[in-house]
């Protein structure tokens, strides 16, 4: 199982242009952050926005499923002065996920849909990239849990 992590987001400055981009990906690439490139025929479908009337478009996407990727994704948009957004679930009406603007670094992390409880807290660590379906699944695996969930009308 990945690690648990919290991911903020990280305030670089601002002034997105073609040379930070450049620098962005090569920095992803040298620091070996797996990465989407527009090119890709996933590339769509992961920066489709929830809510359709906000279609954001980031500067790079990178998907990391190690801690030290994560933390080079970062750095990578620190260094090359992007911002850097998290994306968990994708479910933000205001597209926060592909950072509510164009130019981000989205730091996709839907490969972190860890589900632990401890039985004897009953506590559940839920990674970041958790979705309703397989938290669901695996707090009833692990000891027949559940929550309280719905839908919302979109």
């Amino acid at each position: 199982m990945l690690p648990t992590i919290l991911l903020g987001l990280l305030l670089a400055p601002a002034g997105i242009n073609a040379a930070p981009a450049a620098s962005l990906a090569d920095c992803l690439t040298s620091s070996a952050v797996p990465q989407l490139k527009t090119t890709d025929s996933k590339y769509a479908l992961a920066i489709k926005p929830f809510n359709l009337r906000l279609p954001f478009t980031p500067v790079a996407v990178a998907q990391p499923t190690t801690l030290a990727q994560v933390q080079a994704a970062v750095a990578c948009g620190v260094s090359s002065k992007v911002m850097v957004t998290p994306k968990s679930g994708g479910h933000s009406y205001a597209s926060h996920g592909l950072g509510g603007e164009n130019g981000h670094l989205m730091v996709d992390m839907k490969y972190w849909t860890n589900v632990t409880v401890d039985p004897t807290t009953n506590i559940a660590t839920i990674g970041v990239g958790g979705r309703l379906g397989n938290v669901a699944q695996a707090l009833y695996n692990q000891g027949q849990r559940a929550l309280s969930h719905g839908t919302c009308p979109g």
